[in-house]
């Protein structure tokens, strides 16, 4: 397929044809449809476009109108909304607007702007509003069983529905436990009141709190933490002292202490008390310690929404293959490898003698489909903003372009899916065009959703320090998306999202400006060798490299074993959770792009390796 081939039409011109042909009557947001086309291209909408100045325009007043809408500043929410049309920066606003609402309790307002919001785009938070609202206590039954913060609207249902006896009660006290586990004792506290306990008076409200000495941030962290738990204990109901031991293990675990992690987690007598994360680091401490068997009875006894997971089918199938189930682990191997184009569908596909296959399945899209997805109005305004933002380095307006493009793409088939990924690469929109072809299960375009934009400098940097091309676009195609100007939370800067510090240290070693780290060039440069030296580094290793590249080199040494590792075992132990899906990724990532460049080097497994020992 030919990516570089130009718009036969410009974009302008095709954005005024479809406005020429919509109706001037402005519709509201709830029934605004997409047209459709009767012709060869009958799936390709058609929304009504608007001038790029009044997109602009739109862009200009957003973010005022986005602070007003959350400070409950009425009328200029309402005049935004007036004038926004049907766009992201619209949804955002009436999304904020309606937080505000309902935490005033403006119930005639908000029911009139809820009408107008398309359910696919409601936040929980909105949500839950509108079911407080009603009364539906229905969704309250699935929020109590989080254990975490909830939006301020889902927390005032939770505790309406505490009040009123519309909750399994030991959910919503499990629900107090983590909440005092992760420091929001405030909201535990008010949970605990709509419950008829508070902590203050009520028998079993002040023996959730007195949990507080095990299970609070720095209590668990104590060297006694154990000790004072057994003390506790006979006082304590299964249910609590469960919960408790789940936190500690859960700690120990995360500490790479597992030895003393499964200790921990072997003492609880309800498995039900275990929030996901907990299970999923019970089974790691078993996975670390290569306890086959003890793994696949923590695997099997985890909630069946984690157990369809292919993590655990992937590692349930290598703990019963190691106990001699094979054709058990065969049936897993083959749920998990049905799950997608992920680290563990594509290990399990090789454990069933397969190899990655990067061939497309689905011819390139018309030129008529992909003028007619080009002027879509929805489309059409993520490219103004994309366009303006490039020329203008405008990183808040880039962002909006990307948030204007999942808008558009929001709710599309598969076939538009890709036709809009063409649009998007063809326009150099590259995080865009691979978000769209990533979202495709059935009909796939590897050329789009593996992208390999500045390939002739990467390639010839990537060579000039002896590694693999592939890692290198793996790397990238998960650190920036493709992004020129991508900068992180924490200053890391371009394609590979190299730190100003780390570039100054390597333009003084290889004889770089460190201004060269904010051109395309320069950044690939310095990105690829500090790959290589994070690979020298530690210990020639490409999956240590990696956690290092993301964590650093000293956290990926800690992560080590006193013995040597397998790589899968060591990648899915890492306590970080951003590093931890980020080698999964990379690697994966790496294994289609070798598939694509034709490179020998294309078993994910093999790839991973083993880590040698600490």
């Amino acid at each position: 397929m030919n990516f570089n081939r130009p718009l036969s039409f410009s974009l302008s011109l095709l954005a005024a044809a479809v406005l020429a042909a919509c109706s001037s009557d402005k519709q509201p947001a709830s029934t605004t449809q997409p047209q459709v086309h009767t012709d060869a291209s009958a799936a390709v909408p058609a929304r009504c476009s608007e001038s790029e100045a009044k997109i602009l325009s739109d862009f200009s007043q957003y973010q005022s109108a986005l602070d007003a809408a959350k400070r409950g500043d009425d009328m200029t929410a309402q005049q935004f909304l007036a004038q926004a049309g049907d766009s992201a920066m619209a949804e955002n606003v009436r999304n904020e607007w309606l937080k505000s609402l309902g935490a005033r309790g403006q119930w005639s307002l908000f029911q009139n702007e809820y009408r107008k919001l398309d359910a696919k785009g409601r936040a929980q938070e909105v949500q839950c509003y509108a079911d407080l609202y009603s009364g539906d206590y229905s969704k309250a039954a699935d929020l109590v069983k989080a254990t975490g913060r909830l939006p301020a609207g889902c927390t005032k249902l939770v505790e309406a529905a505490a009040a009123s006896g519309r909750l399994n009660t030991d959910d919503a006290w499990r629900r107090v436990r983590g909440l005092l586990s992760n420091s929001q004792t405030t909201d535990a506290r008010n949970l605990a009141a709509a419950l008829g306990s508070p902590f203050d008076g009520g028998a079993q409200g002040a023996q959730e709190y007195s949990l507080l000495s095990v299970i609070g941030r720095e209590a668990r962290k104590s060297a006694s933490a154990a000790a004072t738990l057994s003390a506790m204990e006979s006082g304590l109901s299964s249910a609590q002292s469960s919960f408790a031991w789940g936190v500690l293990g859960h700690y120990q675990a995360q500490s790479q202490n597992m030895a003393t992690a499964l200790a921990y987690y072997n003492r609880i007598t309800d498995r039900k008390q275990l929030t996901d994360e907990q299970f999923e680091w019970y089974a790691r401490a078993a996975l670390r310690l290569q306890r086959w068997n003890e793994l696949a009875g923590i695997i099997q006894s985890m909630p069946a929404k984690l157990q369809k997971d292919p993590t655990w089918q992937y590692w349930l199938a290598r703990s019963l293959a190691a106990q001699g189930n094979s054709s058990r682990a065969k049936a897993l191997y083959e749920q998990a490898a049905a799950s997608g184009r992920n680290f563990y569908a594509v290990m399990s596909m090789e454990e069933l003698g397969r190899r990655v296959d990067t061939r497309n399945n689905v011819s390139a899209p018309s030129r008529n489909s992909l003028n007619r997805m080009a002027a879509d109005g929805a489309i059409h305004r993520a490219l103004v903003l994309f366009k303006n933002a490039q020329a203008s380095g405008n990183s808040k307006m880039r962002a909006q372009a990307q948030s204007e493009w999942r808008f558009a793409t929001r709710g599309f088939s598969e076939d538009n899916l890709l036709t809009a990924a063409q649009v998007a690469y063809d326009n150099q929109f590259y995080d865009m065009a691979i978000n769209s072809a990533d979202r495709t299960d059935h009909k796939l375009n590897y050329n789009l959703r593996y992208l390999s934009p500045f390939k002739d400098t990467t390639v010839r940097y990537a060579e000039q320090v002896n590694v693999d091309p592939a890692w290198v676009y793996g790397l990238i195609r998960q650190e920036s998306r493709f992004v020129m100007g991508a900068q992180s939370s924490v200053g890391a800067q371009g394609l590979m999202q190299v730190m100003p510090s780390t570039a100054r240290e390597i333009a003084g070693k290889i004889g770089m400006s460190t201004s060269e780290l904010y051109t395309m060039d320069g950044n690939i440069r310095m990105g690829t060798w500090y790959m290589a030296d994070a690979r020298r580094n530690l210990r020639n290793n490409e999956v240590m490299a990696t956690a290092g590249y993301n964590a650093g080199p000293s956290r990926a040494r800690r992560w080590q074993a006193s013995t040597p590792l397998e790589g899968a075992i060591y990648a899915e132990t890492i306590p970080f959770n951003e590093t931890r899906d980020y080698v999964k990724k990379v690697m994966t990532n790496a294994t289609y792009y070798a598939s694509l460049f034709n490179e020998p080097q294309t078993s994910l497994k093999q790839r991973m390796g083993v880590v040698p020992a600490r």
